[in-house]
């Protein structure tokens, strides 16, 4: 099986090109309206941030649900009970000024960063997936020179501070831009090395000073083609979308779960908080078919 896996992985390797032009910034819109992805798939779960009395959960809880891939929890992260605009707990994350991402070593590491990867989705073998949250952001929020937000996960095995393995999948992420606008940066492997470059670039500017929806949906390509779509709904209006992207190069390679960074920064991006604040994120939910 290890070697079936290693020529899975070497196969892949030839499109890296392909997937780098599917990739480059576009954003792109199309005259018959697309509905929201919460209300095309048929199976969900969400990942819960109570306790299982219903009282909200501990940092120490939520860490050992999450499991090693997680930072930030027990150090920047606090949940907190329902508030308005929510109806249910959410998770209020610090980001320290001065602090950045988990992928620059030669910066404070600020915010939380954790993969949700649930068991009855990858039984699933799913090939789309809808990401829904709600995200308050302070009104006072600056957004500096850029940052990120959750997104989702392709390939169970993929790993997003490891090292750069072709063909294990990839992370999609939403974010802001340094003018506010929203983004949604693609994460992947090549011979060469991590690439992270902009699959949607909105005009939209995210809200501040007010709860607000965002949902996220990816649906694969099939292997060899660039067919696989990116889009992205602020409050039900679509935002962006990208309907050429390679986001595999093998057809085994299926929907993962989440990616749930939430920080200054991004991978190559090493902006810095400017001033400390805290970002606050409803409980995810995941849908997939």
């Amino acid at each position: 099986m290890a070697q079936q896996a290693k020529l899975i992985v070497n196969s892949v390797g030839a499109i890296s090109a392909l997937i780098v032009v599917g990739w480059i910034g576009y954003s792109a819109f199309q005259n018959e309206e697309i509905a929201v992805c919460d209300g095309r798939y048929p199976t969900s779960t969400r990942f819960s941030l109570a306790s299982s009395s219903g009282e909200s959960a501990t940092l120490s809880e939520l860490q050992a649900r999450i499991g090693s891939t997680e930072w930030g929890i027990l150090q920047n992260g606090r949940v907190l009970e329902s508030e308005a605009g929510t109806g249910t707990h959410v998770l209020g994350v610090t980001l320290g000024k001065g602090t950045s991402s988990g992928y620059q070593p030669d910066r404070t590491r600020g915010g939380i960063g954790f993969s949700w990867t649930p068991s009855d989705m990858a039984d699933a073998h799913p090939k789309a997936a809808c990401l829904s949250y709600r995200v308050f952001l302070p009104s006072n929020f600056q957004f500096s020179r850029g940052g990120t937000l959750p997104g989702l996960m392709i390939g169970a095995d993929f790993s997003p501070r490891g090292e750069p393995i072709v063909g294990d999948g990839a992370a999609v992420r939403a974010g802001w831009s340094a003018d506010g606008r929203i983004v949604v940066n693609v994460q992947y492997a090549t011979r060469d090395g991590w690439k992270n470059p902009s699959a949607i670039s909105a005009k939209t500017v995210w809200p501040s000073g007010r709860w607000f929806n965002v949902e996220q949906e990816v649906i694969l390509n099939e292997a060899g083609k660039k067919n696989g779509i990116i889009r992205l709904w602020l409050d039900g209006e679509l935002a962006g979308e990208n309907t050429t992207v390679a986001l595999r190069g093998d057809d085994a390679l299926a929907m993962a779960g989440v990616i749930a960074d939430v920080h200054y920064g991004s991978v190559f991006n090493n902006a810095t908080a400017p001033e400390d604040t805290e970002i606050r994120v409803s409980p995810f939910i995941i849908r997939w078919q």
